[in-house]
């Protein structure tokens, strides 16, 4: 800011001594009023804002979109605790899955028993009836060619294979090479069905 300086002569008031006074230029004093004002419009306009957003973001508006729930993915069905064969579980399942591609004017599916219905990582097992049962009625409630990827049917696998072995897993194979672990007894494992070949 700039201030003029204004020295009062010691003739104009007897006994007085010489004085320095500073004083702001008229245009100086009327921007500082400016601003001032200008403040305050800014801090009025400030909080109308911040409670007009308060305000809105209380309000109890519901939802204008409908709820759409996701769609359901695989299913694996209840077991029964009857075992059958991994070769009739295999035909029975492929059979099913035929018939349903057939019905509906799908492409037909190109499996291969019993990898079509066996888990990775073995080569005992045996399957619960109820599970392949239930597939095969699944398969038949299939609406569109899609349904088979969508929605597989996942029978449930158990291996009652022993090899005499001490309850421990065996080691994995070697990095890029196939090999088999141990079995540690009875072992319960899910598998694909329906969902165009082995996982």
């Amino acid at each position: 800011m700039l201030y003029t300086n204004t020295i009062m002569a010691p003739s104009s008031v007897p006994g007085s001594k010489n004085r320095t006074r500073f004083e702001m230029p008229d245009s100086l004093r009327d921007t500082r009023r400016g601003e001032g004002a200008m403040l305050r419009v800014a801090r009025a306009v400030c909080l109308a804002l911040l409670a007009t957003v308060a305000a809105a973001s209380c309000t109890s508006a519901k939802d204008t979109e409908d709820y759409v729930p996701s769609q359901p993915g695989a299913v694996q069905p209840k077991t029964n605790g009857q075992p059958i064969d991994e070769a009739t579980a295999c035909a029975d399942l492929s059979k099913a899955e035929a018939s349903a591609r057939s019905m509906l004017g799908c492409n037909a599916a190109k499996h291969t028993c019993p990898d079509y219905i066996r888990p990775a990582g073995g080569a005992c097992f045996v399957y619960d009836q109820g599970s392949v049962t239930e597939c095969a009625k699944t398969f038949g409630t299939f609406t569109a060619c899609s349904d088979f990827d969508l929605h597989p049917c996942i029978v449930t696998a158990t291996s009652p294979c022993t090899s005499g072995d001490t309850g421990e897993g065996g080691t994995g194979g070697i990095g890029g090479a196939p090999a088999e672990g141990g079995a540690a007894g009875m072992m319960v494992v899910s598998s694909s069905a329906g969902a165009g070949g082995s996982p």
